[in-house]
Formats: structure tokens, C-alpha cells, sequence
């Protein structure tokens, strides 16, 4: 009979955190290099309990005679965003452990699927992603958006004191500190990393553009969810003798309570901000003269509605502005400009790691080991990019991957928008150039149009897909897509199959309420435990657009494989086993 308890090597270690600065400087703009040396002294981490901490502040354009307007980080990822490359090297630099490009993407897609209302108030916290705020919600069934929060954003000070007749400008915006994990393979690693073993880490991490990291917020865009912008009432607070005819002029609109329109600090627009309005029943959008867009000079409470006071503006739309709720305002600040430059600044960055301390006769005795021939070997589940370019006329792509990976888990395909956009018609995102949009007949949000063009995926009238390698077809017939390609509803084989890839992946699939906003095709390659062999396969993805609406993007097809890494420590040398 055995005993219930059982004699076992136990180790008491404690834990502490250790701050480790950039080696290259204080300050980071776009584009920059951030390189962080981890020494040698740093014996043992618990990777997964390590985070990258910094501050972050937004710089808006201040050339003359541009509008004003609010301006985050991306809603889901916050400033996970600013992340495009991220390389991890030993501490000599001899050996390069684990590379991701296109970071941001990664995350976009792990974020988009792997959510639920607790964590995405964790990463709000952490990270400087937002989530719906009550302030902000509609009230005209529009769907629901995390770009509204106005009262409690990371990147500007809420207003608070009404009568407001102060411009919004470049104080008006935070330096928000963010705290972010880091999603690769070695740092989301549960197991202990002897960093002595390798003489340390070097991290470096590229920056990404300026233009590809801001957002507005949503309640402000005529592209995005315009039910959900506020709703113009009357020039005098009056729905009876409110409406400005055409030709006459006006220095105050107001606004109706809907969409929790009730009091000025709701209000989504700044003063100095310009505005428009546009019919949703009629599709007209209103033109004024002497000058061509109201520029708010003040925001206030007049008689229970919002009150906007502009300079005299005079109704050239050709018809009038009614009072009957169907024209939508909107912010034209960014929307009306060919060139609109924002600019970040990171600050003070540390890589803050989970020290391990271990006993000192567990050290000896691993390089004792060491010393006698042994070696190392850890495991951990990283991820590789192979990136491919697809015109917009190809209505059939075979898209080749040359996977070199000898335990692959899945793969993630994601279609960018590889159009080249402005920043400013990335912001606005209905401009002349307009972005992809995400629905069509949307009588919902009326509009839907991204506002993250090229870093999530785009279905663009696919048909259907089917993987080729190892000389079969997989799965065995084509999966469809038509619905979801054609934006009318869900494909269900396709989710099914980006279900498994994703579990497969080491993503807990929370939630599939993406799939359009960021389309993704995945292939799970083994499941549970299991691997398979990539290597001297053949390996295309072959996609359909035979819809009859043609496609309308050029796309980077950013296929990330999910695969099993190992290094191997033995005596001066570390290789890697991919």
C-alpha cells in the first residue's frame, strides 16, 4: 500500500523584480530602435510575469490652420501598437533566439479573438486599450464601440468646466504609462529561463510609423458608426422653429439628448474642432459658406441640450436643416485634409523582469553538470511571419509559404490592406481613398469603414480557400466564405476550422465577434500535444475571389506559423532548433 505522501525535490526560491533601462537613449520617436541588454547577473526569470513598462505621449499636428480633434492609440491593443519588429538575441548577440515582424498585427489578431469583457478591462488598465464606456453609449441601435471614451481616455484630460471656450490643444493631451506583456515565444513562457546560460538577452524593438498608430474616436467619424455621433437638434433649441433654411445663416447648433448626448462633458467634439452634417435618410451632405465648415468656438449647457456656438456660418446645401433627427454631425478636422501629422513619444523604457532566486547548491550543481558535457534543452512556442503580396485584379492567388519549420502547431493567415493611405485618411477613414469597409447596407452603424487598415485582416469578396502541402488538399474540399466575403453574414466551415487553428495556437478563442472587423483564415496542423514536420513541403494556400463584386484591395498576406522552438545550451554554445 502506498503512502499519501510522497518524498520530492523541493526548492524554496523567492522572487523580486528587477528593472533593466534601454541602453540607447531616453526618448524614442517612430521608426526608432529601442535596445535593451539584459546582463548575465539576472541568473534566472519567470518570463510570463515580465512586462515592458513606459510612457507614451501624442503630439498632434500643430501646422497652421488644421482643426482640432481627440487622438488615442488603437482601441483594442493600445499601445501594443507602437510595437512593428521585435528581435531577442543571447547576450552576445551571436545567436538569434526569436524574431516576429509585424508585431502589431500578431497581437491585433490574438487580441480581436482572445477577449472577453474582464480582459479587455485588464488590458485597459495596463496597456492603454479602451472598452465601452456607459457615458457613451447609443441609443439608436447602433453596434457597440470601445473608440468613445471621451471622460476617462489615458492620452486627454477630460473637459470639466462648462461654458467651454478654450481651444483643445497639445497640453490638453496625457503622457499615459503603459505596462505591457510581451507577446513572444520566450516571454510567454511559464517555465524558468537561466539567463546566466546565456550570457544575458539582447531585445531590440523597431517602432512603427507614425501614421499607422492613432485613432479617432468613433462617435466623431462620419465612417465608422455615424448613428452613434451626436444628432443636430435645432439652431435655437427648438424643434418647431429650429431648422436653418437654406440660405439662412446661423452661429449655434444644438444637439439632441440621443446617444447620451445630456451634458457637455458627453460631448464628443473640442472646441476648435471644424464640423458637418450629413442627411441619413436623403445621403446629403450639407455645404455652408462664409467659411465652408463651423468651427466650434464654444460648448455649454443651454435649456437641457448641448449647445455648439461656431461663427456665422450660412446653409448652402440647398435645402434645409431640419429638426426631425436625421442629420448627423460629424468632426471634419481631419476628414477635409490631404496631409494631417501626428507624431509619439516614448519615454523612460524598462524591461521589468521576475527574478528568480534559486538556491545556490541548485546553481552549482547545473554547471557542474554543464562542465561535465551536459546540456540544456527548453522548449517554448514561438511564431514566424512569412509575408506574401497579392495584387488587387487576382480573382485566384496561390499563395506559396516556404515553412521551414520543423514542429509546426497551426497557422494564421491575415489579408492586410496594402493600399498606401495618408494619415489622415487613415484617421477619417471615408476620405476620397476611402478604407476597406467592413459592411455594406449597414442601416445599423450606416457606415462602417476600418480605422486600422493594414493590421487586420480583410475578407474582400473571397469565395472560398483550401490549403495544399504534402501533395494533398486540406481540408479535403474548398472552405466557403462567400457569406462572410460578401459581408452579409458568417461562414460557418471557416470559423470552425480558425477555431481549432487558434486553440492550436496556444489562443483561447473568447470570442468570434471579430471575424469580419478582422478576418482570418487558420489551418490547425496538429492538435493537443501533437507537431507536424513543415520542412521540404510544398506548402500554398489557394484563394478564390470569384464573387461577383471584384475585389477592391491590394493585400499583404501575413501568415504567421505557430511552431515549437527549442534551444539548446551546451558548454559556450547556444543554438536554436526551429
Amino acid at each position: 500500500m502506498s503512502s499519501f505522501f510522497v518524498a520530492d525535490d523541493k526548492i524554496p526560491i523567492t522572487q523580486q523584480s528587477v528593472a533593466i533601462p534601454a541602453e540607447n537613449g531616453l526618448n524614442y520617436n517612430a521608426t526608432q530602435t529601442i535596445e535593451i541588454q539584459v546582463p548575465p547577473t539576472t541568473k534566472f526569470i519567470n518570463p510570463k510575469e515580465s512586462y515592458l513598462q513606459f510612457f507614451v505621449s501624442i503630439t498632434p499636428d500643430a501646422s497652421a490652420g488644421l482643426g482640432k480633434s481627440r487622438f488615442q492609440l488603437d482601441t483594442e491593443i493600445g499601445a501594443n501598437v507602437l510595437i512593428k519588429d521585435i528581435r531577442i538575441y543571447d547576450g552576445n548577440r551571436n545567436t538569434l533566439l526569436e524574431e516576429i515582424t509585424d508585431y502589431n498585427t500578431m497581437v491585433a489578431l490574438k487580441y480581436d479573438y482572445e477577449s472577453n469583457e474582464s480582459l479587455r478591462n485588464k488590458r485597459a488598465l495596463t496597456e492603454g486599450s479602451s472598452t465601452p464606456m456607459v457615458e457613451a453609449r447609443g441609443t439608436r441601435g447602433t453596434s457597440e464601440s470601445a473608440a468613445c471614451n471621451v471622460n476617462h481616455n489615458p492620452y486627454f484630460k477630460p473637459k470639466q468646466s462648462f461654458p467651454d471656450a478654450t481651444e483643445f490643444v497639445a497640453a490638453d493631451f496625457l503622457k499615459a504609462k503603459v505596462a505591457l506583456p510581451l507577446h513572444t515565444g520566450l516571454f510567454q513562457s511559464d517555465k524558468i529561463l537561466p539567463l546566466m546560460l546565456l550570457d544575458g538577452l539582447h531585445i531590440s524593438i523597431t517602432l512603427e510609423d507614425n501614421y499607422r498608430v492613432f485613432r479617432q474616436l468613433d462617435n466623431v467619424l462620419l465612417g465608422r458608426r455615424a448613428t452613434l455621433n451626436p444628432i443636430f437638434h435645432s439652431i435655437n433649441g427648438s424643434t418647431t422653429t429650429g431648422s436653418l433654411a437654406n440660405g439662412s445663416a446661423t452661429t449655434a447648433f444644438y444637439l439632441y439628448t440621443e446617444n447620451n448626448m445630456i451634458t457637455p462633458e458627453n460631448c464628443p467634439f473640442v472646441v476648435g474642432e471644424e464640423i458637418n452634417c450629413y442627411n441619413a435618410s436623403t445621403g446629403v451632405t450639407a455645404s455652408f459658406t462664409g467659411p465652408a465648415f463651423p468651427k466650434i468656438s464654444q460648448i455649454e449647457n443651454d435649456g437641457g441640450l448641448i449647445k455648439l456656438t461656431t461663427q456665422s456660418v450660412t446653409n448652402n446645401t440647398g435645402a434645409a436643416l431640419s429638426t426631425d433627427g436625421q442629420w448627423i454631425m460629424y468632426s471634419n478636422s481631419v476628414k477635409r485634409q490631404t496631409s494631417y501629422n501626428n507624431t509619439y513619444t516614448i519615454e523612460n523604457v524598462e524591461l521589468v523582469l521576475e527574478e528568480v532566486m534559486m538556491p545556490s547548491n541548485y546553481e552549482s550543481s547545473m554547471m557542474a553538470r554543464m562542465r561535465e558535457g551536459g546540456s540544456l534543452a527548453y522548449d517554448f512556442l514561438s511564431v514566424t511571419n512569412y509575408r506574401f503580396s497579392q495584387l488587387v485584379s487576382d480573382r485566384v492567388a496561390n499563395i506559396r509559404i516556404p515553412i521551414d519549420n520543423s514542429r509546426c502547431k497551426s497557422i494564421l493567415c491575415v489579408p492586410t490592406d496594402a493600399d498606401v493611405y495618408t494619415q489622415a485618411e487613415l484617421l477619417s477613414g471615408d476620405q476620397t481613398n476611402a478604407t476597406y469597409k467592413v459592411f455594406h447596407n449597414n442601416t445599423r452603424d450606416l457606415f462602417h469603414y476600418s480605422g486600422r487598415s493594414g493590421m487586420v485582416g480583410i475578407a474582400d469578396h473571397i469565395s472560398n480557400y483550401q490549403f495544399v502541402y504534402d501533395g494533398k488538399s486540406n481540408p479535403a474540399r474548398r472552405v466557403e466564405c462567400e457569406k462572410v466575403g460578401n459581408k452579409t453574414s458568417i461562414a460557418q466551415q471557416q470559423l470552425i476550422e480558425l477555431d481549432k487553428a487558434l486553440s492550436s495556437a496556444g489562443i483561447d478563442t473568447h470570442s468570434m465577434r471579430k471575424y469580419n472587423e478582422n478576418f482570418v483564415i487558420g489551418r490547425a496542423l496538429a492538435l493537443g500535444s501533437g507537431v507536424y514536420d513543415a520542412r521540404n513541403k510544398d506548402f500554398v494556400l489557394q484563394v478564390n475571389y470569384q464573387e461577383a463584386n471584384a475585389p477592391s484591395k491590394a493585400k499583404l498576406w501575413k501568415n504567421y506559423v505557430y511552431h515549437l522552438r527549442r534551444l539548446v545550451i551546451k558548454g559556450d554554445s547556444v543554438m536554436v532548433e526551429i
